[in-house]
């Protein structure tokens, strides 16, 4: 990559959190009519149109609103061997810039993978917390963004814990075998909006063991979304969730009842019901059928396309994971997430 092109910054954030919090108000509209209610269920059941996935045109849409991609890296291990991450480095980078995304989210970071990250995408700022108690060790889900087209709401990003003490750093609760946390930024578009709101972004890790730590984990998500977000702005939550689209935590994170607020939709379902290649996890094998474990969920964003990728470096492929992407629209006004 040009070495003229801007230096990406790096905002590491402590334990402690910055939000604005936005209180229920009956000023503030519901926004889950029948409609997505219906396509809630299309997704529980998977009975939309299917749409091919895997493999997506990784052009830039230069009328696209936001285009979001989630990346599980897989940590440092030395004992990969020939998938080591000092042989997939190059290849995960080259991969993300080609997919000309306006915000990554990833996961399973250590700081020094998030670094090479980092500087390989040059006009990227990033966002990251580890989930260790001292910040400097541990893995963390950072938040990478376009510092041409997005800056950071400084009074809105941070990290939590998913425990019953999310405040408290390397807290773990229930039957967690690690600590696990989310980070979320609030977004503003800068420059040219091209009719651009700003977007609330979080990344996250659920728990690879404790089923009841993924369930709980899915509930203190959604009760902190309904929280502190602005219900007339856009959401977007990723990650690795460690969980297949039938599972309880999954069908926490999309269910909604009278009191919701800010209905949440599994983007790669909406679009690709009836899809068969739909393995997230690989384990470093090219497999494109397996277990969905990796989301991209949104609100109050039309969905353009969604497409699992597969990059690969000398036929393997860049990580056990294969990235998600999706590109959204904006939303006309009073219309409902599709």
């Amino acid at each position: 990559m040009s070495s003229a092109k801007p230096r990406a910054s790096i905002r590491r954030i402590g334990s402690h959190v910055r939000m604005k919090k936005f209180h229920r108000r009956s000023s503030v509209p519901h926004i889950v009519p029948q409609a997505v209610r219906v396509l809630l269920l299309v997704v529980l059941t998977g009975c939309t149109t299917s749409e091919k996935t895997g493999g997506g045109d990784s052009s830039p849409l230069r009328s696209a609103a936001l285009t979001v991609v989630s990346l599980n890296l897989r940590y440092d291990n030395s004992g990969d061997g020939v998938n080591a991450w000092p042989n997939r480095e190059a290849a995960v980078i080259e991969a993300l810039d080609s997919f000309h995304a306006d915000v990554i989210g990833l996961q399973e970071a250590l700081p020094h993978q998030a670094e090479v990250v980092r500087s390989g995408l040059p006009g990227h700022a990033m966002l990251i917390r580890t989930r260790e108690l001292d910040p400097s060790t541990g893995e963390a889900t950072p938040i990478l963004w376009r510092t041409d087209r997005w800056k950071l709401d400084p009074r809105a990003h941070g990290t939590f814990w998913l425990s019953e003490t999310p405040e408290v750093s390397g807290s773990r609760s229930w039957d967690s075998s690690l600590p696990r946390i989310a980070t979320f930024a609030r977004l503003i578009p800068i420059g040219s909006n091209d009719g651009r709101s700003a977007v609330w972004i979080y990344n996250t890790h659920f728990d690879h063991r404790g089923g009841e730590a993924r369930l709980e984990s899915a509930r203190l998500l959604r009760a902190r979304i309904e929280a502190h977000v602005d219900p007339t702005e856009p959401v977007v939550l990723m990650g690795d969730f460690n969980a297949v689209p039938t599972s309880t935590p999954i069908r926490e994170i999309v269910s909604v009842d009278d009191s919701t607020r800010i209905p949440l939709v599994d983007c790669w379902a909406i679009k690709n019901a009836d899809e068969p290649k739909n393995a997230t996890w690989n384990g470093f094998d090219p497999i494109e059928v397996g277990r969905r474990i990796d989301f991209i969920f949104a609100s109050d964003l039309e969905i353009e396309n969604a497409t699992i990728e597969r990059p690969l470096v000398d036929g393997r492929p860049i990580s056990d994971h294969w990235p998600v992407r999706v590109i959204f629209n904006e939303q006309p006004e009073g219309s409902t997430v599709r």
